[in-house]
């Protein structure tokens, strides 16, 4: 893991600095990227991310308990979730660099990637992207399978 992030990092920070001399880059490329780095569908990283963010990089959520306390955030076009920044800051996953639309798509393809390596390449594996395994959050992983796979046969039917 530590090899493939360190890596990662490596190959966006040039893509950070052209993103930053031209303000019409665009970062589609980066579904094909990091789904061939990864294994994984890059129709499938572009149907989560229209999912999870609507394909708009600077999005932020904050996910509350039932009494309305903050307990996790998610940030960018994959909303990677502040969870994640503890174990990947030797990567330098932090509050600003999640938000180059290339590096949040690279962690996101990486977290399914993930996914598959322990659970299969299933779409039980897809929905664990958003609620995880446990079998508590079994209905919210089958509504978000339902979500992906509408905006994924959609896409590929045209």
């Amino acid at each position: 893991m530590r090899v493939l992030l360190s890596g990662l990092f490596f190959m966006m920070k040039p893509l950070l600095y052209l993103s930053l001399l031209s303000p019409c880059f665009s970062w589609a490329f980066c579904f094909d990227e990091a789904g061939r780095f990864y294994n994984v569908d890059p129709q499938l990283l572009k149907s989560i991310a229209t999912v999870e963010s609507s394909l708009k990089p600077n999005a932020y959520n904050e996910n509350k308990n039932k009494i309305g306390q903050v307990i996790s955030r998610d940030f960018g076009l994959m909303q990677i979730n502040s969870h994640w920044f503890d174990r990947l800051s030797e990567f330098n996953v932090n509050e600003t660099s999640i938000y180059n639309p290339c590096f949040n798509v690279h962690l996101g393809a990486w977290v399914l990637s993930s996914n598959f390596s322990s659970h299969g390449y299933n779409w039980n594996s897809v929905g664990a992207y958003n609620a995880g395994f446990s079998k508590r959050t079994e209905n919210a992983r089958k509504i978000y399978i339902q979500k992906v796979q509408s905006v994924y046969f959609k896409m590929n039917v045209q």
